[in-house]
C-alpha cells in the first residue's frame, strides 16, 4: 500500500431534485482517504445519484462535495482525481488488453517507455500477465472486469467510484473477483466507493457501508456493527435474514414489557434502537437467525422461551435453516448441521428460545420504506 493520504471526500447537506421529485435529501458523508466505502440500498434509493455526484457528471441541487479539501462545484470529470468502472464497461472491442489499459495515458500523451512499465504493472495486479496481446472478444467476462478496472487504475486517481461493476457476473466469478477487488484496494491505498443493492456483497468488501433508502443515509458502519447493531428496522431488514414479532410496548424503563402474539415479555431497555419507547407504543421485536434456539420436549428455563412449530428443515450444507411458526409467523434459526435435535420433523411442536440482550427492538417502518420490502406497513 502507498502512503498517500489523498483521496478524502466529504460531503455536506447534498440534495439533488428533479423537478419535484427529491432524489437525495441533504446528505452528509465523509469518507477516509484509503478506505473501501460501499453504498448500499435497494433500486431508487440513489446511491447511483450520489456516485454520479461525486463523480461531477451531474450537479448537486444543493450542499457542497470536496475532494482532499477542495471545493467541487464547478469541476469538470476529467479534472477531477478519479477513476471510475461502470457495469457497462465500453471497452474498445478492436483494441487489445495491452491498448486498451493504455488508451487514457495516450490521450494524455505520456512517454511511451512509461506507458508500458505502467500498463505491464496494472495488467499484473489485476491478475491478466501474459494476455496483454490478447483481443477484448477472446477474454472471459472476469477477464474483461479486469481489463476495465486496470484502464482505470493505470491514471492513478486518487479515488476510483464503481458503480456495480460485478452485477451481470455468474455467482462463482463475482465472489472471486470480490477477493480480488479488496486485495487490489489494500494494496493500492486508493479510495474506493463501490455501489451495490447486494448486502453480502457489501459485508465482504467494505471497511465501511453506507446504508441508503429514499434518498437519505440511513446508518455509516462498519460490517460488523451494521448486522449486529442496525440502527432501524429498515437497515435491520435489509442487511442480513431477520426474525420479526409484531409487538406493544406496555410498560418502559430499566427492563421493557411487551405484548405480543407469542406471550408477554421482558426485554431489557438496551434493547430499544433508535427510539425512546413508552407504553403503548408499537414495535417490532427483532432477531437473527443463529440467536433464535430451538428446543423439543420438555420446556428449559434458557432467556425468553416461546412456542413453535417446525415446518421444515432445509440443509445448506454445513448449516440447516429451521422453519418455524411462531405464533403464525414464519420465523428462522440456523443451526449446525451435525447437531439437529432427535426425532425433530416437520410439524413437531417445539419451543425458541433466545437470551433477550440478543433481541433489538425497533419502532416499526413507515409506509414507504414497507413498501420497498414488498410489505405492508
Amino acid at each position: 500500500m502507498n502512503d498517500r493520504q489523498v483521496g478524502a471526500i466529504d460531503i455536506e447537506a447534498v440534495a439533488k431534485s428533479y423537478g419535484e421529485t427529491k432524489v437525495l435529501s441533504a446528505v452528509d458523508l465523509s469518507i477516509a482517504p484509503g478506505s473501501f466505502v460501499t453504498l448500499l440500498g435497494p433500486s431508487g434509493c440513489g446511491k447511483t445519484t450520489l456516485l454520479r455526484l461525486i463523480a461531477g457528471f451531474i450537479a448537486p441541487s444543493g450542499g457542497r462535495i470536496r475532494i482532499d479539501g477542495a471545493d467541487m462545484a464547478g469541476i469538470p470529470t476529467q479534472r477531477r482525481p478519479i477513476g471510475m468502472v461502470f457495469q457497462n464497461l465500453a471497452l474498445f472491442p478492436h483494441l487489445n488488453v495491452f491498448e486498451n489499459i493504455a488508451y487514457g495515458l495516450q490521450l494524455r500523451k505520456r512517454p511511451k517507455d512509461e506507458i508500458s512499465r505502467r500498463v505491464a504493472h496494472f495488467i499484473e495486479i489485476v491478475g491478466l500477465s501474459g494476455l496483454g496481446e490478447r483481443r477484448i472478444s477472446q477474454l472471459s467476462g472476469g477477464q474483461k472486469q479486469r481489463v476495465a478496472l486496470a484502464r482505470s487504475l493505470v491514471l492513478e486517481p486518487s479515488i476510483l467510484l464503481l458503480d456495480e461493476p460485478l452485477s451481470a457476473l455468474d455467482l462463482q466469478l463475482r465472489k472471486q473477483l470480490q477477493v480480488a477487488l479488496k486485495d487490489i484496494q489494500r494494496q493500492l491505498g486508493t479510495t474506493f466507493v463501490f455501489v451495490t443493492h447486494d448486502q453480502e456483497e457489501a459485508t465482504l468488501m467494505s471497511d465501511t457501508i453506507v446504508v441508503m433508502s429514499q434518498g437519505r443515509v440511513q446508518q455509516v458502519a462498519d460490517p460488523s456493527t451494521i448486522y449486529a447493531t442496525p440502527a432501524n428496522l429498515f437497515v435491520a431488514k435489509f442487511v442480513g435474514e431477520l426474525n420479526e414479532l409484531p409487538a406493544r410496548v406496555s410498560s418502559a424503563g430499566t427492563r421493557l414489557a411487551l405484548d405480543t402474539a407469542a406471550g408477554p415479555m421482558t426485554l431489557p431497555s438496551s434493547a430499544a434502537q433508535g427510539f425512546a419507547p413508552v407504553a403503548g407504543d408499537a414495535a417490532a421485536l427483532c432477531l437473527r437467525p443463529e440467536n433464535l434456539v430451538v428446543s423439543c420436549g420438555e420446556a428449559t428455563a434458557q432467556g425468553v422461551q416461546l412456542p413453535a412449530r417446525l415446518i421444515d428443515i432445509v440443509s445448506l450444507g454445513p448449516v440447516s435453516r429451521l422453519i418455524l411458526d411462531v405464533a403464525g409467523r414464519r420465523m428462522t434459526s440456523i443451526v449446525m448441521s451435525d447437531h439437529r435435535l432427535p426425532g425433530l420433523t416437520p410439524g413437531t411442536p417445539c419451543q425458541v428460545h433466545f437470551n433477550p440482550d440478543k433481541a433489538r427492538l425497533y419502532a416499526p417502518l413507515a409506509d414507504a420504506s414497507a413498501r420497498a420490502f414488498g410489505e405492508t406497513a
